[in-house]
This record gives C-alpha cells, structure tokens and sequence, in this order.
C-alpha cells in the first residue's frame, strides 16, 4: 500500500516544492512542531519561524520558513510562506542578512503581542541557524 503524501510549498512568488512520495513532514505550528503523516486529520494552522523537515524513504529536505500557513486535507499539504530557505543552500550571506532582519523586527515599536512573540522566535531560529551552519 502507498502510504505517502503530497506536499507543496509555494511562496507569493513561486513555487518551491512539489512532491508526492513523501513519508512524513514536520512543520512548527504556531503552538508547537506538528508532525504529519498519511491520513492524518484535517488541519489548518499558522507557522512561527522554525525548520521544515520533509521526509521521503531515502531523503530528508529541510527549509527555514519565517512564517506561514499550513493546510493538511486528502492527504496533501500545502504551506504558505511568505519567505522560506532551503537548509542545504543556505550561506552565511544569507544568515547575517536573516540576522539583521532579526534585530529590526525585535527593535520595532507598537508591536502587538503577537508581533512580539514571532520576532522573538524569528531571533531564536536563526541563531539556531547560526549554531547549526
């Protein structure tokens, strides 16, 4: 029996990926990391900063996301993000400018709580991101 999933990732300006033979996905939902499998429930939830791994049976893909939705249904998910970044690419460039977006959002005034909680995940990711590369 296959039992895989279909998940795409597109962003407003592109789509990043698209694949069907996928095994399991991890995403970090805005209340904690959420795995899903085959026949998982229904889902829609929104993404803090953190990593999305994706599972095949002979691969792992990983990618950064800033933040997003995701939505699980029939076996396919699909995650909005309005920036993401694929682990295996990412440079050191692109981390010191993540890192000073980082300190602009931190230090940027009449935040809601909300605003607050993701710019502080967002500087928390990323220097998990620095630690890692």
């Amino acid at each position: 029996m296959n039992e895989t999933i279909q998940v795409d990732i597109v962003t407003p300006e592109k789509k990043i990926f698209s694949e069907n033979d996928i095994v399991s996905v991890t995403v970090p939902g805005i209340e904690g990391e959420m795995g899903i499998l085959y026949n998982h429930i229904p889902v829609i939830s929104f993404l803090k900063p953190g990593t999305i791994n994706i599972e095949t049976k002979n691969k792992e893909t990983k990618f950064f996301i800033a933040d997003g939705v995701v939505e699980f249904n029939n076996n396919t998910v699909t995650i909005l993000a309005s920036e993401i970044y694929d682990l295996a690419t990412i440079n050191d460039f692109t981390i010191d400018q993540l890192k000073q977006k980082s300190k602009e959002k931190i230090q940027k005034e009449n935040q809601s709580d909300n605003d607050i909680f993701l710019a502080g995940k967002f500087e928390e990711e990323i220097n998990r991101l620095t630690s890692v590369k």
